[in-house]
């Protein structure tokens, strides 16, 4: 049984784990204001909708290729996470998603957990410029380091300059090398490197 219904339009289902969830409110700097929260299963609907909103361009800097709408069996991967080895947050405005960042990390040969996790962001183009990004990063941030990870990875277009001054931002010390038409970046995980600009609230 699929774990949430992915539809074209009407209301999504509530998040089942939203009863139990700590609903962070963020206050962005230009004054607006986003709820974030980890992700549920049923924000497979809303990260649709989300990605039906999402200009070529943002579509292509988070995918490296063009790509015209995600299967529902990939959104539904992507929604549904352990909170452990992948964790995503999603900032939310009126039930809709409007950015999430994500982590997931791998195993090693030996079958031990990796200490570092590959991070991904994206925000709805409405959104973007408005430092929204860099407060979820940060957050997951802290949240991975509490969970044992040292470090975030990350491959970022070459032309994509906006991602790569965000993962430059997250932290010190983040290490940045070209290769093929890619950034690599490299960002340690310290205490404190999450402590930015912004009000926030849990309710």
């Amino acid at each position: 049984m699929n774990v949430a219904t992915v539809t074209p339009s009407g209301p999504c289902a509530p998040p089942r784990s939203a009863a139990g969830t700590a609903v962070e409110l963020l206050a962005l700097h230009d004054g607006s204001v986003v709820d974030v929260r980890p992700i549920d299963p049923a924000d497979a609907c809303r990260l649709r909708r989300m990605f039906d909103r999402l200009s070529p361009a943002s579509i292509y800097f988070r995918f490296f290729a063009p790509v015209r709408r995600p299967r529902a069996a990939t959104l539904e991967h992507l929604a549904s996470v352990d909170h452990d080895r992948r964790e995503a947050l999603v900032a939310v405005v009126d039930d809709e998603i409007i950015a999430v960042a994500r982590y997931d990390s791998g195993v090693e040969p030996s079958g031990a957990v990796r200490s570092e996790a590959e991070l991904a962001v994206t925000v709805e183009d409405a959104w973007q410029r408005r430092g929204l990004g860099l407060l979820l990063a940060r957050r997951l941030a802290a949240v991975a380091r509490r969970r044992g990870y040292t470090a975030f990875t990350a491959s970022v277009l070459g032309e994509n300059r906006a991602a790569l001054a965000l993962m430059r931002a997250i932290g010190p010390d983040v290490e940045v090398r070209f290769a093929s038409a890619e950034y690599e970046v490299y960002v340690p995980l310290r205490d404190g490197d999450d402590d930015v600009a912004g009000r926030s609230r849990v309710r």
